[in-house]
C-alpha cells in the first residue's frame, strides 16, 4: 500500500489478517477463516511479511551472516538493529522479519524505535543479568548501545551515505566468492577475500565491541550465538555483482533478492516439515459414519517429537546444511516465541480442513444404507448427530457466515433426519416430538423456529426423499 504524504510517498506493508492473534469469543469458522497459511507451493501468493523488502541491498556487507540471523529470528532472540538513517533502519528490520517466511514472525518487532516509545522506560530499567524480552528493534540513535546494554545480539547495517554502499564482496580469480575467512569463526569477516589485514580488522572489531560505532559506522554483527546452519556458498556464488553502475542496480537487486528469498523459504519450509503429521486432516474411513465427530488431530508432545526426530534425522536438505548439533535448534525453536502461535494457526487451519472434508462426506452419504446396518442405539446416536449438524448450519445462516452450499446442505440434513426418525420406535418418536424445535424440523413446518440463544429462523419445507 502506498500513502501519499505531501511530496513523498509512504510505502506501507499491512500484515495479512491470518497473522493476527486469535480473538476470544469468536466462532470456530470465523476464527480460522482468516488464518489460512501462505502455502510454500503457491507461488502466486507472496510468502510471509515484507516479501518485497531488499534483503540483498540491506545486508550485502553481511551476507555470510544471514544464516546466523535466520536462526536468531527463528528461535525468537532479541536483536538490536543499528543503521545511520530511519529508512535503512526500517528496511533492515523488515528484511529480517521476511527471512523466516513462510513462518509468520510472532515476536514484537519495531522498525524504528525511539526513546519516546512507551516500552523504552521498561527496557532501560533492566538490570545487569536480567533477560531481555524477545524483540527486534531498529534504531538510529547510538544512545541505545548503552541504554539497552542487556540485548545479546547487535547488528550494524547500512551506510551514512547511500552512494557509498560497498560493492558485492570481492570474488576470486575463478569467479567464486572466497569464504576461507569463515573457517576462522569470526563473524565480522564478510565475503571479502581473506587477508591478514582483514583478520586483524575483524579481531579488533570484535574486541572493541559495538561501542566502536560511536566513532565510525561499520557493518558488523556482535553476538556470542553459535549457529547450527552453515552458509550456503552455492547460493552466494549465484548472486550478481553490478559494480557501481546505477543503471542495473535495481534489476540486480531484484534478481539477488529472489535468489536469497527462495533459498531461505526452502530452508524454513524444510525446517518446519517434521511438524507436518500434526496438521494432517483425516477423512471418514470406508463404511464409517460421517455424522459422528471427526477424530482429533494427532496430539503434540514436545519430548516425543524430539525423540522421534532424533531417531529419523533432519532430512536430506537440512543434513547437508546443518552441523551435528542440529537438534539444539529444534529445542530452542520449541521454547521460543514463534513456535506456539505458528503451531496453533496451523492446527486451526487443519481442523477447518478436516471439518470441510467430513461435511462433504455427509453431503454424499446415503443414510438409508447406513441405518440398515445399525443397531437401535446407533440409530439414536445418528439422529442426535444429524440434528446437531443441522442446527450448526442454521446458526451459520443466521450469522451470515454460511457457505454457498449451506442451503442444499440443510435440505440434505433435514431429509436424513426424517429418514432416521422414521425407523425409530413409535414411543421414542413421540418422546422426541415433545421438543417443539425438533418437531418443526421433522415436520417441515413453515413456522418460525427459535434456536437457543439465536434470533428466530424460518425453517423451510423438508422433502421426504433423501438426496442421493
Amino acid at each position: 500500500m502506498e500513502l501519499p504524504i505531501g511530496n513523498a510517498m509512504l510505502k506501507v506493508s499491512l500484515p495479512p489478517a491470518h497473522s493476527l492473534p486469535l480473538k476470544s469469543g469468536m466462532f470456530f469458522e470465523e476464527s480460522v477463516s482468516f488464518m489460512a497459511p501462505l502455502l510454500p507451493n503457491n507461488q502466486s501468493v507472496p510468502q510471509g511479511l515484507f516479501h518485497d523488502s531488499d534483503i540483498f541491498g540491506t545486508f550485502r556487507g553481511l551476507l555470510l551472516q544471514l544464516w546466523v540471523l535466520w536462526e536468531l529470528l527463528l528461535i525468537g532472540e532479541p536483536i538490536l538493529i543499528i543503521a545511520p538513517t530511519p529508512p535503512q533502519c526500517c528496511e533492515a528490520v523488515a528484511s529480517l522479519v521476511s527471512l523466516v517466511a513462510p513462518l509468520l514472525y510472532s515476536v514484537d518487532f519495531r522498525p524504528y524505535f525511539t526513546i519516546h516509545d512507551p516500552v523504552f522506560a521498561h527496557l532501560n530499567s533492566l538490570q545487569e543479568g536480567d533477560i531481555f524480552p524477545p524483540m527486534v528493534l531498529g534504531v538510529t540513535n547510538l544512545f541505545f548501545l548503552k541504554a539497552l546494554r542487556n540485548i545479546p545480539h547487535i547488528v550494524s547495517v547500512g551506510s551514512p551515505t547511500i552512494s557509498n554502499q560497498p560493492n558485492l564482496a570481492a570474488r576470486s580469480s575463478s569467479g567464486k566468492i572466497a569464504v576461507r575467512s569463515q573457517a576462522f569463526g569470526l563473524q565480522q569477516l564478510s565475503l571479502k577475500r581473506f587477508s591478514p589485514s582483514n583478520l586483524l580488522s575483524a579481531v579488533k572489531l570484535r574486541r572493541d565491541g559495538p561501542l566502536c560505532l560511536m566513532t565510525e559506522h561499520k557493518e558488523a554483527i556482535w553476538s556470542t550465538y553459535a549457529a547450527t546452519t552453515k552458509p550456503d556458498t552455492s547460493i552466494l556464488n549465484r548472486l550478481i555483482d553490478a559494480g557501481m553502475s546505477p543503471r542495473v542496480e535495481e534489476s540486480m537487486s531484484l534478481v539477488n533478492n529472489e535468489i536469497l528469498r527462495r533459498h531461505f523459504l526452502e530452508l524454513t519450509t524444510n525446517f518446519l516439515a517434521p511438524f507436518g503429521p500434526y496438521f494432517r486432516s483425516k477423512t471418514p474411513s470406508e463404511g464409517s459414519s460421517p455424522f459422528v465427530d471427526p477424530p482429533p488431530l494427532s496430539p503434540f508432545n514436545a519430548d516425543e517429537f524430539l525423540a522421534s526426530l532424533s531417531a529419523r534425522g533432519p532430512g536430506k536438505f537440512l543434513s547437508k546444511r546443518m552441523k551435528s548439533n542440529w537438534m539444539d535448534l529444534y529445542r530452542r525453536f520449541l521454547k521460543g516465541a514463534n513456535f506456539m502461535p505458528w503451531f496453533q494457526r496451523r492446527r486451526a487451519v487443519a481442523e477447518q480442513e478436516q471439518h470441510k472434508l467430513w461435511r462433504q462426506a455427509r453431503m454424499k452419504t446415503d443414510i438409508q444404507q447406513f441405518i440398515s446396518k445399525m443397531s437401535e442405539l446407533e440409530i439414536v446416536d445418528s439422529f442426535n448427530a444429524i440434528e446437531r449438524h443441522l442446527l450448526e448450519e442454521l446458526q451459520l445462516q443466521q450469522s451470515g457466515r454460511a457457505s454457498a452450499d449451506s442451503a442444499s446442505s440443510c435440505q440434505k440434513l433435514k431429509g436424513d433426519l426424517r429418514t432416521v426418525f422414521s425407523v425409530l420406535p413409535k414411543d421414542m418418536q413421540q418422546l422426541l416430538l415433545f421438543n417443539p424445535q425438533r418437531a418443526a424440523l421433522l415436520q417441515g413446518s413453515s413456522e418460525l423456529t427459535k434456536l437457543p440463544g439465536r434470533p428466530l429462523v424460518q425453517v423451510g419445507v423438508v422433502s421426504s426423499t433423501s438426496p442421493r
